[in-house]
């Protein structure tokens, strides 16, 4: 009988419309642990890695982990992996909320979603069962209106995963949106479901997940939830959200502005604040199942033109994307773009930096109106951008069209000079933290297997000094501008982040844990007989087979960068004149992950996590 794990997994042909149930083997769970690496573990082996990513024959993994639905805060998260029409390599997402347990409560760890349905469908998952159900009257509506028929139609207390009309037309950031405000948000996961047929995803289970030793997990929360009372991080996340530290991190630096060529601007930095978010717009706060952190806004404005009604409100990297890094301070305008890409269902970072990119393109004189529909694109002109989210979700006139297809490939179609403007890794976008400011996050959004990204790892809580792990030697002081330790930190850090998203687990409530307390729980809960080393060495297992898929796909040691505007000085601010060492860090990161000059990893690391079977496919 297996523990923490349901024990099967669902494989969903939507061609022929047949469900198959899988049982894994112990050791996959173990080695693989769940989320985003049991998806590439399920991906490398069930799929067609020569099928593009909106071919029928890719392959859409949604799965949860090990801990996912325990009770503890944090633990209610899952993730989707796929291979990404963004940027044509791995593609992962995870998302809060309130799905993932109660996927395992219909009695499955995963769900792995094939070919292509003649007519739009969706899923109805009850206890051991999957069906599926017409959703021709779906297709087309906003994720709010689905998400409110199919609950009207199947119960409130079903849960939902559904795609909006930028998935549907085939928008490349499309997201997969689950009870109105958690999103699968990175690397167009939405876009490769609906690219499926598949409209949604509801379900409402009524099974026990198996627990290895209650008493001692029951022990284990109690530590754990007297740890996070105290946690600071968690604290001001309870009060004011994520945008909790934005005031403070504009003057540091690591705020981007102006499509990062700007390095403070003190006044978006208060206007767009978790404290003026809270101050004006906030009714109240919510939270996924079972967190005590509540950091989840519930925002309503009540004033034309930009009037929302009572909803999710924006997170730190929206007040970014759409505040500061387009000169925008009208946080109420952020809340009407928020609530437009909810309904809408796309990414808001690659969304917001793609308008950025475009920006300077207009300013540039790369990009005119009389060539892109009459539309002029300025910075702080935020109506502008307004009424063009939709016509982006629409993929509507050469403006909206070019824009669907994120800032790289965009660029492909504007020239070369454009590419000047790009702030992307493998091509995506870069979150809202300035690597000039903290350079261990230039290092690790340059070697993150899906792109740009900061929480595919533990970076960005090392160099701000919220977590330690003395037991892996990871417990320096690590000063932001500066390469010294960094590459060894990376490395860690990504471990630490591929373990964190395969358990599936929140990095805010986690930086509660400590080594010895996280194993514990996997013992207690899914029985693994862990030590420290084999737990984080599961994480390194995870990221070598991921990166391995992005070789497979294309990536080389070429796509290792930063995008050229991260790494521009800016005039002004903190940050002036300083950009990161990333031969230095990039140099010793390939010494320490013993990878070659082509970037793959060489043979004998492969063999060291058992991923030999690696080494054909790789041409090692």
């Amino acid at each position: 009988m297996p523990f923490g794990n349901m024990g099967k997994v669902a494989e969903i042909d939507l061609s022929t419309g047949k469900v198959e149930e899988l049982e894994l083997p112990f050791e996959t769970y173990r080695d693989y642990v769940g989320g985003t690496g049991l998806s590439a573990r399920l991906i490398y082996e069930r799929g067609d890695l020569g099928a593009g990513p909106l071919d029928p024959e890719s392959i859409l993994v949604l799965a949860t982990g090990p801990l996912t639905g325990i009770g503890f805060s944090g633990s209610s998260r899952m993730s989707a992996g796929a291979r990404s029409p963004l940027t044509d390599i791995w593609g992962q997402a995870s998302c809060g909320g309130n799905f993932g347990p109660e996927l395992k409560r219909c009695g499955y760890d995963a769900l792995v979603i094939k070919g292509r349905s003649p007519e739009p469908v969706y899923l109805v998952l009850e206890t051991d069962s999957i069906q599926l159900a017409p959703a021709g009257d779906l297709w087309g509506k906003d994720t709010y209106q689905a998400t409110d028929i199919l609950k009207e139609r199947h119960g409130r207390q079903y849960r939902v995963l559904v795609v909006g009309p930028a998935a549907e037309n085939g928008v490349l950031f499309g997201s997969i949106v689950n009870d109105y405000g958690h999103h699968f948000g990175r690397t167009g996961m939405g876009t490769v479901m609906a690219s499926k047929n598949l409209k949604a995803v509801v379900a409402r289970g009524e099974r026990e997940i198996p627990i290895k030793d209650p008493d001692r997990l029951r022990e284990l929360r109690e530590k754990y939830d007297a740890l996070l009372e105290k946690n600071g991080m968690a604290r001001a996340l309870r009060a004011f959200g994520t945008a909790c530290n934005m005031e403070g991190m504009m003057v540091i630096g690591d705020v981007p502005t102006r499509n990062w060529a700007v390095g403070i601007w003190e006044e978006g930095g208060e206007k767009l604040s978790g404290i003026s978010l809270d101050d004006q717009f906030i009714v109240t706060r919510r939270s996924c199942r079972g967190c005590a952190v509540r950091c989840k806004p519930v925002i309503r404005v009540e004033e034309e033109p930009y009037a929302v009604e009572e909803g999710p409100g924006p997170e730190y990297e929206t007040l970014g994307a759409f505040g500061t890094l387009l000169m925008n301070s009208n946080l109420a305008a952020v809340c009407k773009i928020n609530e437009l890409c909810n309904r809408l269902g796309m990414d808001t970072i690659t969304c917001g930096a793609t308008i950025a990119w475009a920006m300077d393109c207009y300013e540039a004189g790369l990009m005119s109106p009389a060539d892109w529909d009459g539309v002029e694109l300025r910075f702080g002109d935020i109506d502008t951008v307004i009424s063009l989210i939709p016509k982006i979700a629409a993929r509507e006139g050469k403006l909206g069209e070019l824009l669907s297809l994120g800032s790289r490939k965009a660029s492909a179609l504007v020239g070369d000079e454009s590419k000047r403007f790009l702030t992307d890794t493998k091509g995506l976008e870069a979150p809202m933290h300035d690597p000039r400011a903290y350079w261990g996050d230039g290092l690790a959004y340059a070697v993150s297997v899906r792109g740009a990204c900061h929480v595919s790892n533990l970076t960005y809580l090392a160099e701000w000094g919220i977590v330690r792990y003395p037991e892996i030697k990871m417990d320096k002081h690590y000063h932001g501008m500066s390469a010294e330790h960094k590459a060894d930190m990376v490395a860690k850090a990504t471990d630490m982040g591929c373990l964190f998203n395969s358990m599936v687990w929140c990095q805010f409530a986690g930086t509660t844990f400590t080594l010895p307390l996280l194993r514990d729980v996997f013992n207690a809960a899914a029985d693994y007989q862990w030590d420290i080393e084999e737990m984080v060495k599961a994480g390194g297992r995870i990221w070598y087979l991921q990166r391995a898929l992005g070789h497979i796909w294309g990536a080389t040691a070429a796509d290792d960068v930063l995008g050229p505007r991260l790494i521009t000085p800016t005039p002004d601010g903190n940050i002036a004149g300083i950009v990161p060492d990333m031969e230095t860090m990039l140099r010793e990161f390939y010494q320490i992950r013993r990878l070659r000059e082509d970037g793959k990893p060489t043979l004998e690391a492969l063999r060291d996590y058992g991923l030999d079977y690696l080494a054909e496919r790789l041409g090692l």
